[in-house]
């Protein structure tokens, strides 16, 4: 999932490995990167890859990480971007190629401390990859007993990244409630766009905080209606990808 891509000009980049790639579909892949020493990371973290030159003025992308991270070892998942000057590149890397990839950053991380009542992850496509960390931090690591919700927008079930990971989470955490979308295919679970879905629970504005990742229309208009419904900006974490 790509998360911004500005400049950085003050960045450590590191000789990575590439040590295993996952296709998914042909849109969407996990690479699996390794660094030259144990890795630092807060979930929901990014890290910045250095493409050395890009037919763009920038040749940096960052990518969020998609899982939580106790050694040398992170994951990324990509969607390719057919006329974009970084994923094309990316999607051709190999097994034991080497990528300049920085130490995680950024900010949309979890608070040391929750004082809410609830967190809901909101999100389409890719943009789940810093949620899936999250929700593994909160259930696995935190001891997080409070309602944990993830309403994650896909095409079809193809497109259900992560799927039996959550499931079985599901399964052995009561509090955590997850509800994938389609909005292109039939079936037994939610359908449409994920804004009907999250309203079931928040409309009567319980206290939460929100986490948003995906496509900018999906955060502008889960923006409103979570401002709608009366809550105010710091209860609601936007994390955006183009």
């Amino acid at each position: 999932m790509c998360a911004q891509k500005h400049p950085h000009l003050h960045t450590l980049y590191y000789n990575t490995e590439v040590t295993e790639i996952i296709s998914i579909s042909p849109r969407i892949k996990r690479f699996f990167i390794r660094f030259p020493h144990d890795v630092h990371f807060q979930s929901g973290q990014f890290v910045i890859i250095d493409f050395g030159k890009l037919p763009h003025p920038y040749a940096t992308r960052s990518y969020s990480i998609a899982d939580v991270c106790n050694g040398p070892v992170i994951e990324l998942c990509v969607s390719l971007k057919e006329d974009g000057a970084a994923t094309p590149i990316l999607f051709h890397q190999k097994i034991g190629d080497v990528l300049r990839v920085s130490e995680p950053q950024g900010r949309f991380v979890l608070p040391e401390t929750i004082e809410h009542k609830a967190i809901a992850f909101i999100c389409t496509g890719t943009g789940v990859a810093p949620f899936r960390a999250m929700i593994k931090d909160l259930l696995l690591f935190r001891d997080y007993r409070d309602p944990v919700h993830l309403y994650f927008g896909c095409r079809t079930q193809a497109e259900i990244l992560y799927r039996e990971e959550f499931e079985a989470l599901q399964a052995e955490h009561p509090n955590f409630i997850y509800t994938p979308v389609l909005s292109r295919e039939n079936w037994e679970g939610a359908e449409g766009y994920v804004h009907a879905h999250y309203a079931k629970a928040f409309s009567e504005k319980p206290d939460a905080l929100f986490y948003l990742c995906g496509w900018k229309d999906m955060l502008k208009e889960t923006r409103e209606n979570l401002k709608s419904y009366g809550y105010t900006r710091s209860e609601i974490r936007i994390e955006f990808y183009d």
